[in-house]
């Protein structure tokens, strides 16, 4: 049983009684198969009998506590931030050094991502002293469960980023062991790159250097990592 339902139950035994947060807590572990898969709003707050008031009321208390997400679409959907047997995915962040500042912004709205369990990012400035920074980055790359490009011409003329990351990154997608997420950073001619297939962030590719508020531009590429997060744990 998912660890927030068992908890719900010892409460119970405890107090004889079920609160409204510990019967929301216990059919959503129930309905989403122990928390592996996302829930409709519609089809949760029917299955518990409650009015809309009343299930609106606890899933925000839930949600201010980070217990549960909600997710967008027809309805809504709602999902265990901690779901039984999964844990946050490995996001690889692979940049130029001369896109500092870019990555630093990015990991910096993938805060909230990382509050709720659904991703913790890596990237090369995590490398602590004396360890064999090749062979660290290999193993976070393999271990990777969604690999974020940050695309400039300085991370296409990097012999490290494009012929060694870029092209490892590539064959995991290719065999959907993998999500590659090119950023577009930087305008450059990333289209004639091999990464040219796959799409791009933010929104229409327009490179964030190019937004007149980079807040904007970063609040859309963390929404979408969101939602390729949620689904790949819910496919999990």
């Amino acid at each position: 049983m998912n660890q927030v339902a068992v908890k719900a139950a010892r409460a119970v035994a405890k107090r004889g009684r079920i609160s409204y947060r510990e019967t929301f807590l216990r059919k959503l572990a129930e309905l989403s198969e122990e928390g592996k898969s996302l829930v409709s709003n519609m089809a949760l707050r029917e299955s518990l009998g409650w009015d809309e008031d009343l299930y609106k009321r606890v899933k925000v208390q839930l949600v201010d506590e980070r217990i549960i997400f909600v997710s967008r679409g027809y309805g809504g959907t709602v999902g265990l931030t901690s779901p039984k047997g999964t844990s946050a995915l490995s996001v690889f962040v692979s940049y130029s050094h001369r896109d500092e500042s870019f990555k630093d912004d990015l990991v910096k709205h993938l805060s909230p991502l990382k509050r709720l369990g659904l991703v913790e990012e890596w990237h090369d400035r995590k490398i602590t002293a004396g360890a064999e920074w090749d062979k660290v980055i290999s193993e976070k790359l393999e271990a990777a469960k969604i690999i974020l490009l940050l695309v400039s011409i300085d991370f296409i003329t990097s012999a490290y980023c494009y012929d060694v990351e870029l092209e490892r990154a590539l064959e995991r997608h290719a065999k959907n062991e993998a999500v590659v997420i090119p950023i577009v950073v930087r305008n450059c001619l990333w289209q004639h790159t091999p990464f040219a297939k796959l799409q791009a962030l933010p929104k229409d590719a327009k490179a964030v250097s190019s937004w007149s508020d980079r807040d904007d531009a970063f609040t859309i590429i963390a929404e979408s990592i969101r939602q390729i997060a949620e689904q790949l744990l819910a496919d999990e």
